[in-house]
């Protein structure tokens, strides 16, 4: 009877000391603090949060981070706090690209700059090249349409039109259908060329899929890849109607020639004859140095402390546009920013730490392609291994209006005040349980429905392809989604402590679970 009054008093003690916790954790998260944080981070004096912005913003901003990381006693997880990420940016070189069609001596024929080199990035110098005309490229294996039948194309630049002979035949609005024309880019250089051309098809008469592609190239591109390992046979070129216009002798003819092939279902292909192409793309290139901010609280367990849970949020967004309006992505992702900042004061705040190790990592430039974010995963302050879950907070700020219902149609549009889309990879049930039972307890709806292709849509991809467990919380799309509208004054603060409070709470249950087995098979290297 005794052992089994003190068994009863030690649990009691042990689940009270857990609540009382959680409780003064839960105290260190305040609506003012995320409004004071969430007003620096999202004023127009950090222009944007961006690479490359006449006032240094994202460096502001991963500066005002390291200090809020200092100053509430975080350990630095790397050398004062930053984690350098070296990340190489390019931008056309104008003045050193060029498409030029001669003649068999050697004599300009034509000669234009509109064309695009893809994927962005690549450098491409090919000089008196043989020409292959190929229609569109296409081959059916279900009825035996082959472009490339019986045309030697090894060394030459094939050229073709974006499409099908079945969709010109029915005059389909042009587009650019990615998976298609990656199809056949695949087909020709199996096939031996040495280069696509792809001309913009000829029914698109203002030019419209080659001019949103060519905008889009324009820009600044970053990667954590070295141009170098861009230049192989993957890229190809896209240029305008009025290139085919030169190369086979008149307006029009494009046009006769793509006609007479979908009619009749018949390849048209053959080797251009006493004309040659010449061809430059050049990128400009310069390295920068990104900035990872990472601290942690160091677990309490003699083990269990080599282990963690990475709390995750990106403090980049999209800059200045054209005329000089401010992105200041006050929801996209100030939000998640200043949340983990909380998140992080209310682990600190613990009297008792928990067993497992946290780690806060705001990352750069998840609007250029995840790079802050993969470069940690190839260089994680702890172990992949190790990493038993990690969590992305990646915007949580706002509540459904009416206005928002320009969003109807995507499975994200933004929640009312108790909805929060939830997405989790299922690499550990013991995560999504974990997080059910907390919003059970503090009131939230989780909604686990996304589409699998959301895995990849923010920095969580990086963690999940490696087989972390994770969990990607956010309100969703609204109105003002990637757009210069993206303010503070909509930003819902009562919202927003909500979803801290979640994400405290959630990683405090990991931080503390029993052993965590991930299946081996989920984990790749």
């Amino acid at each position: 009877m005794i052992q089994r009054i003190a068994l009863f008093f030690f649990l009691f003690n042990f689940f009270y000391q857990g609540i009382f916790a959680q409780y003064s954790g839960l105290e260190k998260i305040d609506i003012a603090d995320l409004k004071r944080h969430l007003s620096f981070l999202s004023s127009d004096s950090l222009q944007g949060r961006a690479f490359g912005t006449p006032v240094p913003g994202l460096d502001l901003a991963a500066g005002y981070l390291k200090k809020c990381a200092a100053e509430m006693g975080l350990s630095a997880g790397a050398d004062g706090f930053f984690q350098i990420v070296p990340i190489i940016s390019s931008k056309p070189d104008i003045e050193n690209t060029f498409l030029e069609l001669t003649c068999s001596e050697g004599n300009t024929l034509f000669k234009t700059d509109s064309i695009v080199g893809l994927p962005s990035g690549a450098n491409i110098r090919i000089s008196n090249a043989e020409i292959v005309f190929a229609g569109f490229g296409f081959k059916d294996d279900k009825t035996g349409y082959n472009d490339f039948q019986g045309i030697d194309v090894e060394g030459k630049i094939v050229i073709f039109t974006t499409g099908t002979p079945e969709s010109f035949q029915k005059k389909e609005l042009p587009r650019w259908n990615n998976s298609l024309e990656t199809a056949k880019i695949e087909n020709a250089t199996k096939a031996g060329a040495e280069l696509v051309l792809i001309i913009n098809n000829p029914l698109d008469e203002a030019s419209s899929v080659f001019n949103r592609i060519s905008r889009w190239n324009n820009r600044n591109d970053f990667s954590l890849e070295t141009i170098k390992n861009k230049d192989d046979k993957s890229h190809f070129v896209l240029t305008t109607s009025t290139f085919a216009n030169a190369l086979l002798g008149r307006k029009g003819k494009l046009v006769e020639l793509l006609e007479k092939i979908s009619t009749k279902n018949r390849p048209n292909s053959y080797l251009v004859e006493k004309m040659r192409i010449n061809l430059s793309i050049s990128r400009k290139t310069d390295l920068i140095q990104g900035k990872n901010v990472m601290g942690f609280v160091e677990g309490s367990h003699p083990e269990l402390k080599n282990e963690c849970i990475v709390f995750m949020a990106h403090y980049d967004h999209l800059g200045i546009d054209a005329s000089g309006s401010i992105f200041n992505g006050a929801d996209d992702n100030g939000s998640g920013t200043v949340t983990l900042l909380e998140v992080a004061e209310a682990f600190i705040g613990l009297k008792e730490k928990p067993k497992r190790s946290i780690v806060f990592l705001w990352v750069t430039a998840e609007e250029e392609g995840l790079l802050g974010s993969q470069y940690y995963a190839q260089n994680p302050g702890f172990q992949i291994e190790k990493t038993m879950a990690c969590i992305n907070i990646d915007m949580n700020g706002r509540v459904f209006e009416q206005r928002d219902t320009v969003w109807n149609k995507s499975p994200k549009r933004v929640k009312d005040f108790n909805g929060l889309y939830t997405l989790t990879n299922d690499f550990w049930p013991g995560l999504k349980e974990i997080n059910s039972e907390v919003c059970v307890r503090i009131g939230l709806i989780p909604d686990y429905s996304l589409p699998p292709y959301f895995l990849q849509s923010s920095d969580h991809f990086s963690f999940h392809r490696l087989g972390v467990p994770i969990i990607n919380y956010s309100t969703g799309y609204h109105a003002d989604y990637h757009k210069t509208t993206d303010e503070i004054t909509r930003i819902n603060f009562d919202k927003m402590k909500r979803v801290a409070d979640l994400c405290f709470l959630v990683g405090f249950e990991i931080a503390n679970y029993g052993k965590i087995e991930i299946p081996k098979n989920e984990k790749t290297n």
